[in-house]
């Protein structure tokens, strides 16, 4: 059996766009019947380094709070870092399992400094019913060969 992407549901996050000097409105994701959450962040050209790149939760939709240290970017260096003009062109990826103390609702906060282009995609997985159409998956259409 094949588990991804047959047992996922995809959720845009924020639709690609190009921020100037300010944060993004980024659309929340409903995780309910999923046991595990990844947000992919994918930039472009980035005009100077992004200052803010942080996971948010909430119990509604959405009045929310940050998740954690653990899933806010800071400084220029390492795995957990703010986005830097050199990462234009690169994919940045937090995943999360749900569940437990875990909100329902998930949103990435995003702000740059300048001129940015960036994406964010959330790929449920481990869905407590599998989806069984493109539309439960939250695409426009699933091809399989």
């Amino acid at each position: 059996m094949i588990h991804f992407p047959q047992n996922c549901k995809f959720v845009v996050g924020l639709a690609p766009i190009s921020i100037n000097s300010g944060a993004a409105t980024a659309l929340t994701c409903d995780t309910l019947g999923y046991n595990y959450a990844t947000a992919i962040i994918q930039f472009g050209v980035i005009g100077s380094a992004v200052t803010v790149m942080k996971m948010q939760e909430s119990a509604t939709d959405f009045s929310g709070a940050d998740v954690g240290t653990a899933y806010t970017a800071t400084g220029s260096t390492g795995n957990l870092r703010l986005p830097q003009t050199s990462d234009a062109g690169t994919t940045f990826v937090y995943g999360i399992p749900l569940g437990g103390a875990r909100k329902r609702y998930l949103q990435m906060a995003i702000t740059t400094g300048s001129t940015t282009l960036v994406s964010v995609q959330w790929v449920l997985s481990k869905a407590n019913i599998f989806p069984n159409s493109a539309t439960e998956m939250g695409v426009a259409a699933y091809v399989f060969g």
